[in-house]
């Protein structure tokens, strides 16, 4: 039979062609599929472990970020800290070169009292300079350091005429030192470049000290030695370096660009007489002397000096010398002697007769001066009286111990008596005034009469007695350095054995720490004497 069995109206191959192709698209779109899925199954692996790597990353940062942001905080903690503590430690320092730089006359001159005198001025004219530029805190310290050859600067002074004596200059540096904790006057010695060396080595010290907010150098100004070296100066921040000018200041410097100051009430603004090498100037005129200053002259009793010859003439500057010289005052003396007279013929006087008579003349001080009187006998000598002077005051003393340390007389509290009272009712009938310490304990107040304390309440002798103790209560403005021989104030605790603990004023200073002495601090080893130049060692 020829004829194929028909299934639904189709033909049976041609439908399981169909169904075999429909099948093998089916196979294959599902072969695709879960390629398709597996795909995706592996990227969300993939993803979710990169997911995860991220999130320890990102947990890491975090951690990371915590900690150098703690750091970070400490690190700014410790910078404010470190920038506070070069605030509260920051300093000012004046380096001078004291072969270039010389204080002024007065202050050499008067080497005891000129020396805090100098010390003061120039400590006032570095606050005020800094007030000026805006950079000063009113309680920050001032080092001073100078450094000069003593020898040689002594005998420039000396030629000079400034100074009589080299030691005059040494007990200068030496009461300038101690004028302060923070001055100090350091004598380098022999050699040129001493002084030099040392200041350079201590401005590039200073000048790296963070601390160190300003530097006033002094005495480099006057040649050019220094120039070299303030040249690596240039160019950096601020203003840190000053130049003080003292002598004219050679014209490099200027172009340097550093500031540059004059304190012409601090130091000598001339050069010495002999450092000028041209248009010399002639020799000062003999100055008065300062009470202070020791003198090598005559005794009381001047000796009678035979008249010179034309020829024999006195080298000028040995006569000022004399002029400038007075005579001292010794002890009271009064006696009668006679001595020979030698006359020499001159145009004013003939041989054969008396020489001229002069009186005999006592000072108003004590001291007396003695020229010739004519006197007859057969040798032709001569009487001279010598009247006593009055009475000479005991000279003032200061003791000081090993340390420097002034040390006061012992001290008792006033007796209880009816001046306890009456000393009371005069302090409370002139409040809120006070008594002027300088009036009555020193006898005399510089303010005068625009003085605002109180000077005409009459004190008795007790009553002064009960003043004077109060006033050593209290402790000295210039404490344990006081050189002051007036002085009615306490340098360290009077009371023996003192019961006030931290309420005593003595206790815990802030400059010199504590005041109550032990009993070998209370040992002198030092005495000075008003009117002598250099102290007495008792150890």
């Amino acid at each position: 039979m020829g004829s194929s069995i028909m299934l639904n109206g189709q033909d049976p191959a041609a439908f399981t062609a169909e169904a075999s192709n429909r099948l093998s698209h089916y196979f294959q779109v599902d072969t695709e599929r879960q390629a398709f899925i597996h795909n995706i199954l592996e990227k969300l692996e993939a993803n979710a472990k990169r997911i995860n790597e991220l999130e320890l990353d990102l947990e890491d940062q975090k951690n990371s970020r915590a900690n150098y942001q703690s750091k970070a905080l400490t690190l700014e903690n410790e910078v404010r800290r470190f920038a506070t503590q070069i605030d509260k430690d920051s300093f000012v320092v004046v380096l001078i070169d004291g072969d270039g730089a010389k204080f002024a006359d007065e202050f050499l001159r008067d080497p005891v009292g000129g020396a805090e005198r100098a010390a003061i001025s120039l400590k006032q004219a570095v606050r005020e300079n800094l007030r000026d530029t805006g950079a000063s805190h009113d309680d920050i310290p001032i080092i001073v350091r100078v450094y000069a050859n003593l020898n040689d600067l002594s005998k420039s002074l000396r030629l000079s005429r400034v100074i009589d004596y080299d030691d005059e200059m040494r007990l200068f540096a030496e009461r300038f030192t101690n004028s302060r904790a923070e001055f100090d006057f350091v004598n380098v010695g022999k050699g040129k470049e001493n002084a030099d060396s040392k200041i350079r080595r201590m401005l590039n010290h200073y000048h790296r000290n963070m601390q160190c907010k300003k530097i006033y150098l002094a005495g480099c100004c006057h040649d050019n030695g220094y120039l070299h070296d303030l040249r690596e100066y240039t160019g950096s921040l601020g203003d840190k370096l000053v130049l003080l000018e003292t002598t004219p200041a050679e014209p490099a410097f200027r172009s340097l660009g550093f500031p540059i100051l004059r304190f012409d009430d601090v130091f000598r603004s001339e050069p010495l007489g002999n450092e000028t090498k041209h248009n010399m100037l002639p020799p000062s005129a003999p100055r008065p002397r300062s009470p202070m200053q020791q003198s090598f002259g005559p005794g009381p009793i001047a000796r009678p000096q035979p008249i010179q010859k034309p020829s024999m003439t006195m080298p000028p500057s040995q006569e000022q010398r004399q002029s400038s010289t007075p005579i001292p005052t010794s002890t009271p003396v009064s006696m009668t002697t006679s001595s020979p007279i030698q006359p020499s013929s001159t145009p004013e006087q003939v041989p054969g007769q008396p020489p001229r008579t002069s009186s005999v003349i006592s000072s108003g001080n004590g001291g007396t001066s003695i020229s010739y009187a004519t006197a007859g006998g057969v040798e032709d000598l001569q009487n001279v009286t010598v009247k006593a002077p009055k009475p000479k005051k005991q000279p003032k003393v200061i003791f000081y111990n090993l340390d420097n340390y002034r040390l006061d007389s012992p001290t008792q509290h006033p007796p209880r008596t009816p001046a306890q009272a009456s000393y009371q009712a005069k302090f409370s009938a002139i409040k809120p005034s006070v008594f002027c310490n300088d009036f009555y304990l020193k006898g005399r107040c510089k303010w005068g009469i625009s003085c605002d304390k109180t000077h005409d309440a009459e004190l008795t002798g007790p009553e002064l007695a009960i003043h004077r103790y109060k006033a050593r209560t209290s402790l000295c403005p210039a404490g344990p350095y006081c050189v002051d021989y007036d002085c009615y104030l306490s340098h360290h605790c009077p009371r023996s054995p003192c019961t006030r603990g931290d309420m005593c004023p003595f206790w815990n200073t802030e400059k010199w720490g504590d005041l109550h002495l032990t009993k070998d601090q209370l040992q002198p080893s030092t005495k000075w004497t008003e009117g002598v130049d250099l102290p007495e060692h008792l150890l």
